[in-house]
């Protein structure tokens, strides 16, 4: 009988141990090179908010990018400067084309320079189409045309710094309905911000 007592007790001892020798070893035992979704989520999860303990405080925007009068003035006389040294800002486009050929590209050339020189200075290229065809297809046409010469400037690394407009035909720089007048509302302009 006391063989008995004793072999109950002990495996009552052991039943309640194994328990918390199974959990004991769960927590100290190497974690296999599998990691399941979810665990990799709440891993994932924890290292964000670990690493992001900043406390966000809104400010107001002091204007850093918007300039004085005076230096808008400046700005205006450094576009001056360049304006008269023969510099084109208008740059015309063959009929249904957006090619630019040769002596245009030396006027983009000349205009991302002047980009490079005054870091300040955007670009906003506006694009712009006869007024043969629909209203959609003259829109793409003048937007493909101000993309062109985004391109070139892009070569320079100053993409960021240009803008691209398309009016199609709603802006003719010539009222008349002839070649002469189709031919120079055909054309990307060149304005500075």
């Amino acid at each position: 009988m006391l063989k008995i007592t004793l072999l109950t007790s002990a495996v009552l001892l052991l039943s309640s141990c194994t328990s918390s020798v199974e959990e004991l070893y769960q927590k100290v035992s190497p974690r296999s090179a599998l990691i399941t979704e979810e665990e990799n989520a709440a891993v994932n999860q924890e290292s964000i908010i670990a690493v992001d303990s900043s406390s966000f405080q809104s400010q107001e925007f002091k204007g850093s990018h918007t300039r004085t009068a005076a230096q808008n003035s400046a700005a205006r006389m450094i576009v001056a400067q360049l304006k008269n040294s023969g510099t084109k800002f208008v740059l015309n486009f063959s009929y249904d084309g957006s090619e630019i050929d040769e002596a245009a590209t030396q006027e983009v050339i000349k205009h991302a320079n002047f980009m490079r020189d005054n870091p300040t200075l955007d670009l906003r290229l506006e694009g712009h189409a006869d007024e043969r065809g629909t209203r959609e297809y003259n829109l793409a046409l003048g937007e493909n045309r101000a993309l062109a010469v985004k391109e070139i400037l892009g070569l320079y690394d100053l993409s960021s710094r240009v803008k691209v407009v398309s009016f199609g035909e709603e802006n003719p720089v010539v009222q008349l309905h002839d070649e002469s007048a189709w031919q120079q509302n055909r054309r990307v302009e060149f304005i500075y911000q």
